[in-house]
């Protein structure tokens, strides 16, 4: 926690119990400070805007969390004795985001379409959700990101489900399976992600913009996850994690000022962030990797 002029406020509260008395902590030190060091005039240094997303293109919010399976066939929110009685650090599903480009979203817009019809989804834009989108508990994706080569099957199609002059709709429907390797506590330990993909996409042909994309994931996931203070522990074949997905359009990335506008997904701010290339194209991302001798 830090005032609005840069000032980090420490706390000695530890422990995981101690959140609330730690807030509590860190509110009664700021009290103290002098109105000029809580509400500066003005804040020092360099005022860095987070980049635009391309124009014309299109900006996915990605939430994610694994889930509990109460009965055969049924997942919930995790409660009582779900994952073992484990949860993540997080409370909630965690977000991230994938942008895409004009391109893609052109790609998406079928000519001359018929109610029924089913075509391919477009493979690059597929690899690009497969990979940057599902990251298993991206709230500690430093610590297991997908290889390259993590796609070992997959398949996403688009079926026409209304066309019209004004309006086209269309379901998203797939599944992939993705496997790597873990890399904090179980290195070597295989992780595995086996998953049904299903959404929707609506397409206002006047405008010629895509208004709605949603899509959901869910499949079993094994190998190591970040258990909150139990730390890292392994979800065996036998015993998968429910993880689910969610993508939705950000409707605020083109409307909000710089000031305000989220950043981008960790994918393509962290992980990408000095060869941003690799973020549009995984394959060329796959063959640098394969340059590197697959490091």
């Amino acid at each position: 926690m830090m005032t609005a002029a840069g000032r980090l406020l420490d706390g000695t509260v530890k422990g995981k119990d101690g959140m609330a008395a730690g807030l509590q902590e860190v509110l009664d030190a700021y009290a103290t400070l002098p109105e000029a060091e809580r509400r500066p005039d003005k804040v020092e240094g360099e005022v860095k805007a987070q980049p635009p997303p391309p124009p014309g293109g299109l900006v996915l919010t990605i939430y994610d969390r694994p889930l509990g399976r109460p009965g055969p066939g049924q997942c919930r929110l995790p409660e009582a004795q779900d994952l073992g009685g484990r949860r993540t650090e997080a409370s909630g599903g965690q977000r991230s985001s994938l942008w895409l480009t004009p391109e893609e979203c052109a790609s998406l817009i079928l000519k001359d379409p018929k109610i029924g019809e089913t075509r391919p989804f477009p493979a690059t834009l597929a690899r690009r959700i497969w990979l940057y989108g599902l990251v298993p508990q991206s709230l500690w994706v430093v610590e297991g990101l997908w290889r390259p080569d993590s796609v070992r099957e997959g398949s996403l199609r688009l079926t026409v489900e209304e066309a019209s002059a004004a309006a086209l709709r269309m379901r998203i429907h797939g599944s992939v399976v993705m496997v790597g390797v873990s890399g904090h506590e179980f290195k070597g330990l295989e992780k595995r992600y086996d998953a049904r993909l299903e959404g929707r996409i609506d397409v206002d042909l006047g405008a010629k913009k895509i208004v709605r994309f949603d899509l959901a994931a869910l499949g079993d996931y094994t190998g190591e996850w970040f258990t909150g203070h139990e730390r890292w522990k392994a979800a065996a074949p036998e015993a998968p994690l429910a993880q689910a997905f969610a993508f939705e359009i950000d409707r605020t990335a083109y409307e909000l000022p710089p000031e305000r506008r989220r950043p981008r997904g960790f994918m393509h701010a962290y992980v990408f962030r000095e060869k941003e290339q690799f973020y549009w194209d995984p394959e060329l991302w796959k063959e640098d990797w394969e340059k590197r001798g697959r490091k």
